[in-house]
């Protein structure tokens, strides 16, 4: 039976509902400008980082200049809603944190998104300073599915891959983790993922049924 020693968080459509938040900051940009980019194609950026994304807009813009600069003001409209509270928790985030540290069980954050803009985000919601250790997505070359940016957080924790469970949203993020053998649980965002194809060790609808299956696994 697996023994949980240590869980690795995503960030952006897992603990905090923010990737709704900036596909339509995207979406709403682009239709302002005529640039044909389609809702389906930003949903499919979710666990991707800014370079990948930043090469697929380039595509259509055409100057990577002008590419940049409508991450600027995509990111400036972000954070207008986050620091008018438009941006929330997940149910059960803050519950699921304070539940593993009364079991004393360390948590790490592996996030696609970059140093820059995840430290706003976390510190805009007292988070930063309760994980173990964080891996944002400008400390990897080569961003989910692919899964540099896992086992590196698995280095850095020094635990065998069969200690440590995931919680992800995206199916970016699932793949990073299948394809670095880690045990993964999806908890979907607010639409739901074909998981058919993928190898998921169990699905929660919420962080209060996460507790609830994490009490299982815990010495």
């Amino acid at each position: 039976m697996k023994t949980i020693k240590m869980i690795f968080f995503d960030m952006d459509g897992c603990l905090i509902d923010s990737e709704i938040v900036y596909v339509y900051a995207w979406l709403e940009l682009f239709q302002e400008l005529n640039i044909p980019i389609e809702l389906d194609e930003i949903m499919n950026w979710r666990g991707k980082n800014n370079r990948l994304i930043n090469e697929r807009i380039n595509e259509f813009v055409g100057d990577m200049d002008e590419t940049l600069n409508l991450r600027k003001i995509r990111d400036e409209r972000f954070y207008v809603k986050l620091y008018n509270n438009e941006v929330e928790l997940k149910p059960y985030a803050k519950d699921i944190l304070d539940y593993l540290d009364s079991k004393n069980i360390p948590y790490a954050l592996v996030t696609s998104t970059i140093k820059e803009k995840a430290s706003k985000v976390l510190t805009h919601f007292n988070l930063y300073h309760r994980f173990k250790f964080i891996f944002f997505g400008d400390d990897v070359v080569d961003s989910k599915p692919n899964p540099e940016i896992y086992l590196k957080a698995v280095s850095q924790s020094g635990l065998n891959k069969h200690e440590i469970l995931v919680f992800e949203d995206s199916r970016n993020g699932i793949e990073a983790c299948n394809n670095a053998g880690l045990d993964v649980v999806y908890v979907p965002d607010r639409d739901r993922i074909d998981t058919s194809d993928i190898l998921l060790f169990n699905e929660i609808k919420d962080f209060n049924e996460g507790i609830k299956m994490i009490s299982q696994y815990i010495d």
